[in-house]
């Protein structure tokens, strides 16, 4: 049986939308890229460009499919897409503003982040536990495909199941924020997770495009 070699997960949330901009709530419901976001997706991809990646995973919503295609560019990498990593199901959250939210469901959104209950969920929506249980089984998977061999993956999804998966894993005592296109790394070697960077927008940033 030979020895397992060390994985690393390169999450990146995906490139600025419409609703992003309009501060509401996407959840499961896709709303496009901007030309923002569209650079910002270009540009991460610059600046990931001299790690090799065994293949890249993405959430099979539009938006990290379309920021996962302008990162990758021209590279050739196998490209698989995962119900899994889908945003959170925000139920009849979606499409809502902040302020609506606040309005007519008070913090819910405070709580849903926070993780003080795993089992809370918006209206018609999932639990934390729900998000964390369909995520960590798309990276469990990746990981065991990929233990023996050792490298790089890369993974595009979005800011809550990126930050809810980092807060369980590393048991982090508060909610971190992910920029769009940010990039977050995890190292997996014999069982153990090690969180080497949270919400890194030095990827993007570093060679953003005017």
């Amino acid at each position: 049986m030979s020895a397992e070699k060390e994985v690393n997960i390169y999450f990146v949330r995906h490139g600025e939308t419409h609703y992003n901009v309009e501060k509401r709530i996407q959840g499961f419901y896709d709303s496009p890229l901007t030309d923002n976001g569209i650079k910002q997706a270009k540009s991460v991809g610059i600046g990931l460009s001299d790690i090799e990646f065994k293949a890249v995973y993405a959430s099979e919503s539009q938006r990290v499919v379309d920021t996962a295609r302008y990162a990758i560019g021209h590279r050739n990498i196998p490209f698989i897409t995962d119900p899994r990593l889908k945003e959170m199901n925000l139920g009849v959250l979606v499409s809502l503003s902040e302020t609506e939210i606040l309005a007519q469901y008070g913090n819910i959104l405070e709580t849903l982040y926070s993780l003080t209950d795993l089992n809370i969920s918006a209206p018609e929506g999932e639990s934390s536990l729900q998000l964390f249980t369909r995520t960590s089984s798309a990276i469990d998977e990746i990981i065991q495909k990929y233990k023996n061999e050792g490298g790089n993956v890369l993974v595009f999804s979005h800011g809550v199941t990126i930050g809810h998966y980092l807060m369980q894993i590393a048991k982090l005592s508060g909610y971190p924020h992910h920029e769009n296109c940010s990039v977050s790394v995890i190292k997996y070697l014999n069982g153990k997770f090690h969180v080497d960077r949270i919400a890194d927008t030095s990827f993007r940033d570093e060679y953003y495009l005017k």
